[in-house]
């Protein structure tokens, strides 16, 4: 759901009402290509956010929080040095493009910070006075682009002109002529002839005449022209007034649209703003936040679904090869029995059939030999194969168990990733994996960086105990071996995977049941026991509990402790939770 010239305008408006003659305190760079821009005006604080990420670019004010990387980039060292104590003089649309200025002005000298709206082609620009670039968040050299280059030095230049007119002009000659003698659907000729209009408004222009939007131009007579002409009129005046009123449109529970005006031609309930950035805000929690979060789930969930599929097959080519070591006891009563009978074995033969004295009944057995070896030599390589059989036995067995903890590992891995509520903790686990050795990282970073942890969630029980739960198996390493005390009481899921969680012991205090209760019932929740009843929790004090060296973050072994059972309620998680 792309932005349009019209919403663009919405947008602008909000800013402007808010923004102008305000200053610029702080500027961060959380993502890759996202600016955000605390504002100080009216005695009021403000963040604006511009984004020139290829799937969801735009420009609003909004309220989430970020989490800003501990050194910033160099395009946000660069913003600061010259927006840093600016003040915003004023924003601009130029040609109804989907593009804004920032005019700010800085110790008598005036900066552009310029954003483009354009799908892969969104971009982040600062000009100085004399319209040279200092530099773009994305920067583009003659081999990225024949068309436009971007790169601190030369003169900023707008994107190429499209042969559209700008809708804000728009007279009756101008539109008659312009659309004489076109045969195309009805709504795409607006959209195609004049620039800002995305499909959803010429959709609407056209559906508000009277006039179905896919029908042929060419079909319509005069009256429906001037009718179409007049539709056009009505939201020309309406965007000149700034008279907006910016809705969502709402398919279920997914968002279906977002427009700078309610759209009569949808049968979607509809979701109406005040404010553009509130409504943005909701787009990008409902909208494209679940789809990241989805679309990062997947990716993560496949590779370590495709770790569990090669372990799954590694454990049944070891089983099979256990079920042969297991067998290993009748090598030895083959070589035992070539023994008992040497005295009438001679070398050259390449079988031998002898009364098995180890069988109840005394049945003969057929024994295969080498012709080559004597028939001592013979039985000592039967004595071998049963010595080597053991031994594998031993390391098989050893493999499984590597391969069954490895596995349980994975398990989890996978139920957090499941479980995982924010872009951050999928981040996080990502980090996780690389550090195991399942994912390759092609980053150049500091090791810090990749060592941060996050918060665990925190919960407050109805006595007034602190709860913590992490929310990955580094988390739950950190929670349990760094942030907890000996005297804390830890819980965790019975024989499944799921959270470390922690109740932390308020002095000496004897913690109450119905804590323990609470706290059980969120260790249920966060685990794969989530959608069962009567879930069996084990607890026990921090002080029983430990790590083995070199055990994979999450591993923990544990004692003296007690058993409650418990059924998830997500009613009881909610009530709890506080961040």
């Amino acid at each position: 759901m792309s932005i349009d010239g019209i919403m663009l305008a919405a947008i602008k408006k909000d800013l402007k009402n808010r923004l102008l003659n305000g200053r610029i305190d702080k500027i961060y760079q959380p993502e890759q290509y996202l600016i955000t821009i605390l504002i100080r005006n009216n005695q009021r604080n403000y963040r604006l956010l511009l984004s020139a990420h290829p799937d969801h670019p735009g420009a609003h004010l909004t309220e989430r929080d970020f989490e800003n990387p501990s050194r910033a980039p160099d395009f946000c060292m660069l913003l600061r040095k010259y927006l840093l104590r600016g003040t915003i003089t004023a924003i601009k649309q130029p040609d109804f493009e989907r593009i804004l200025i920032f005019e700010i002005l800085l110790y008598e000298k005036r900066y552009n910070l310029i954003i483009e709206i354009m799908g892969r082609h969104s971009n982040i620009i600062l000009l100085d006075q004399d319209g040279l670039i200092l530099d773009a968040i994305k920067r583009v050299t003659s081999r990225m682009s024949r068309e436009r280059e971007l790169y601190p030095g030369i003169a900023y230049k707008y994107p190429p002109a499209q042969d559209k007119l700008n809708p804000l002009f728009l007279e009756e000659k101008s539109f008659i002529e312009k659309t004489l003698t076109l045969n195309q659907a009805t709504y795409k000729i607006i959209m195609n002839n004049y620039r800002g209009i995305g499909p959803l408004s010429a959709r609407e222009i056209v559906y508000r005449a009277g006039i179905e939007p896919e029908r042929d131009f060419s079909e319509l007579d005069e009256k429906e022209k001037n009718s179409l002409l007049a539709s056009f009129m009505d939201l020309k005046e309406k965007i000149l007034q700034e008279d907006f009123q910016p809705v969502v449109g709402l398919d279920g529970d997914n968002i279906s649209y977002i427009s700078a005006f309610p759209l009569t031609h949808r049968q979607e309930k509809s979701l109406e703003f005040q404010e553009t950035g509130k409504l943005l805000d909701f787009y990008y929690e409902k909208g494209i936040k679940d789809k990241e979060i989805d679309k990062k789930k997947r990716e993560l969930g496949s590779i370590v679904g495709n770790y569990l599929e090669k372990i799954q097959r590694k454990k049944g080519s070891f089983q099979q090869e256990l079920e042969t070591g297991k067998n290993a006891e009748k090598f030895k009563i083959l070589g035992e029995l070539i023994i008992a009978n040497i005295y009438q074995l001679k070398r050259g033969i390449i079988e031998a059939e002898l009364i098995d004295y180890y069988d109840p009944e005394q049945k003969r057995i057929k024994i295969e030999l080498d012709p080559q070896l004597s028939p001592a030599d013979n039985a000592q390589k039967y004595f071998k194969r049963y010595h080597k059989a053991r031994k594998s036995v031993k390391y098989i067995e050893e493999q499984l168990m590597k391969l069954k903890e490895e596995e349980d590992y994975l398990e989890n891995v996978l139920l957090n990733i499941e479980q995982a509520e924010e872009l951050k903790d999928l981040e996080e686990i990502r980090e996780e994996l690389i550090q195991e050795g399942y994912i390759k990282d092609r980053r150049k970073r500091k090791p810090k960086e990749a060592d941060q942890v996050q918060a665990p969630y925190k919960f407050i029980s109805s006595a007034g105990y602190e709860i913590l739960v992490g929310k990955n198996n580094r988390q739950n390493d950190n929670l349990s071996r760094k942030i907890a005390r000996k005297n804390d009481l830890w819980l965790h899921v019975k024989d499944l995977p799921g959270s470390h969680v922690i109740i932390r012991r308020k002095d000496k205090e004897e913690i109450p049941v119905e804590t323990i209760k609470e706290a059980a019932i969120l260790a249920a929740y966060y685990s794969k026991g989530r959608d069962s009843e009567n879930v069996p929790i084990d607890y026990t004090l921090v002080k029983n509990i430990r790590k083995p060296r070199g055990a994979r973050p999450g591993l923990v072994y544990y004692e003296n402790y007690q058993t409650i059972h418990v059924t998830p309620d997500e009613e009881v998680v909610k009530k709890l939770k506080i961040s």
